[in-house]
């Protein structure tokens, strides 16, 4: 991952405008849901998929490693419904 001087960020040769919801989401175990945008939460999902970050081993086509952290159970969980927590995207933002 690289960064400029404006915060935005590049992975896998995509670009991601450095938001500071987007960061947040990035950086945080605990997310202050107030800084959050729906724009934040599909681009941290696209930099999930991208990065394999999500899956166990970060490996392309493992299962979900699920976990008992906050970040998991409040975010994660709820961009990928597959999960033993269902939830969407839309569902994260009106908990908010």
């Amino acid at each position: 991952m690289t960064v400029d001087r404006y915060s935005d960020f590049c992975i896998r040769n995509k670009h991601f405008k450095g938001t500071r919801g987007l960061w947040e989401l990035l950086t945080r175990k605990k997310v202050g849901t107030n800084t959050v945008t729906e724009s934040d939460l599909r681009q941290y999902k696209r930099i999930l998929n991208l990065a394999s970050a999500h899956l166990e081993g970060y490996e392309p086509g493992a299962p979900i490693h699920i976990s008992k952290g906050v970040k998991f159970r409040t975010v994660i969980a709820k961009l990928f419904p597959q999960t033993k927590q269902r939830g969407t995207e839309e569902s994260l933002r009106q908990q908010w």
